[in-house]
């Protein structure tokens, strides 16, 4: 600055350094856009691969349930592992399928999987000839072919080709979150350095950016690592466990719930409500009560379960199921509400047993309570003070009569007599005799 005519006057235009701003500011939000473009897409792509990579692992446990199962049954003749073997042979195509539409834009892939769908077939095919073998020559024909390894040559192929999708995809997810980091770490020395006026500016958005990106990793961990104890929890419970959403649709329908229930999984999924298994006399009495404690009519539906949970926030009691073959039993059932993120109820979780054992139990108890009871009822016992009399002993009976004492003893319990003479009454009885004398003869033996 110099100074002119007394005053100082600057050596640069007043709204440079503004201008300079302003182009810097719309330099950074144009990088930033550029780049948050750019992160999400390449974040987009990382959950693609996940979703690959859990869709592989998910294909190769249902892949190693079906040998399980196909090996349990030729081996053990464990009829439970051939329903295992059935039951996951018939969802293969669906994994299968899933694969395919996830890896549609990655060629190298596909032609894997048309390599896993031929050897899949050639596997199917060897576990159901296995299984007619073990039907016609039995453990011994399955030993004989067990020695031949074709059984773990046919395996292996298709557990080689899968493990090789595994890993190309897992590859294929370093290499994009590897350029996700790389992207993410460039744009944040390019906006630091790009101006002062705009460091707390930058540097926050840094600060919210490596924080999504930290809470996105460990979300999809957690998530991760929640579904999978979700499942096994779920898999392992003895206790039927159903969720569904607001309006009824099942959308969790565990191993012990099919087992309880005679349906499976994918019966109801998405297609049914409990109303299937619940007893229409019962709901209806139900939604009868509710109508009159809540002064508006409730439909005979599930909207009857729907509204007890909403307005007791839960519903606990003994109800009658219906297996699917049309027999009854009576569960034990606790509904609660499901909460979403944001408040509200977005469904339904119902958690039942069996308690037909314990019924039986129970009546068996009282039944035996009733005999006890009865038994207990017929045993008289002698208590209190007993009228008596002095002289003769007689006993007088509740009614005024006197009794003997055999008399009122048997009347007043279970107890009888038996008659016979006691030492001492033994010896008076002999000294009466003997001081009595002999009898005089009558007059008819005289004669």
């Amino acid at each position: 600055m110099q100074n002119v005519g007394g005053s100082e006057k600057s050596s640069s235009p007043p709204w440079l350094p503004v201008a300079a701003s302003v182009v810097l500011m719309i330099i950074v939000a144009f990088l930033a856009s550029a780049n948050a473009r750019h992160l999400n897409n390449a974040s987009q792509w990382r959950r693609h691969s996940t979703d690959v990579i859990l869709a592989a692992q998910l294909f190769e446990n249902n892949l190693l349930d079906i040998q399980r199962g196909m090996r349990g049954y030729v081996t053990l003749g464990d009829t439970n592992a051939l329903a295992s073997f059935n039951n996951n042979l018939a969802v293969e195509p669906q994994k299968f399928q899933l694969l395919v539409t996830l890896t549609g834009d990655n060629t190298s892939q596909q032609q894997r999987l048309k390599n896993l769908s031929v050897a899949m077939t050639t596997l199917i095919s060897f576990d159901n000839g296995s299984i007619a073998i073990y039907r016609r020559e039995g453990f011994a024909g399955i030993s004989k072919l067990d020695a031949t390894g074709e059984s773990r040559a046919i395996f292996g192929q298709a557990h080689d080709i899968l493990s090789q999708f595994s890993a190309d995809e897992q590859r294929l997810w370093d290499l994009r979150d590897a350029s996700e980091q790389e992207d993410y770490h460039y744009a944040g020395q390019l906006l630091v350095g790009c101006s002062m006026l705009a460091a707390v500016l930058l540097l926050f958005a840094t600060y919210l950016a490596s924080r999504e990106l930290n809470f996105r990793r460990q979300a999809e961990a957690k998530l991760k690592q929640t579904l999978l104890l979700q499942d096994a929890i779920l898999r392992s419970a003895d206790y039927g466990i159903v969720a569904t959403d607001k309006k009824g649709i099942v959308q969790t329908f565990n191993p012990a719930a099919e087992r309880l229930l005679g349906y499976s999984a994918d019966e109801v999924v998405g297609h049914a409500t409990p109303m299937l298994w619940r007893d229409p006399a019962e709901i209806a009495a139900q939604a009868e009560s509710l109508s009159q404690k809540l002064g508006a009519p409730v439909p005979a539906s599930f909207e009857a379960i729907a509204t007890k949970v909403l307005t007791d926030a839960i519903d606990e009691g003994e109800w009658t199921f219906i297996r699917k073959d049309g027999t009854r039993f009576p569960s034990l059932l606790v509904v609660t509400s499901l909460g979403g993120e944001k408040g509200g109820t977005v469904g339904f979780l119902g958690i039942f047993r069996d308690i037909s054992e314990r019924r039986r139990s129970d009546a068996e108890r009282e039944k035996l309570i009733t005999e006890l009871k009865d038994n207990l009822a017929h045993i008289k016992t002698l208590s209190g003070l007993i009228p008596i009399c002095a002289w003769c002993k007689n006993v007088r009976s509740d009614t005024g009569y006197w009794q003997t004492v055999e008399q009122y003893v048997r009347s007043h319990s279970e107890a009888s007599f038996s008659h016979g003479v006691c030492p001492t009454c033994a010896m008076k009885f002999k000294d009466d005799i003997s001081r009595a004398g002999p009898k005089p003869q009558s007059a008819l033996s005289k004669a």
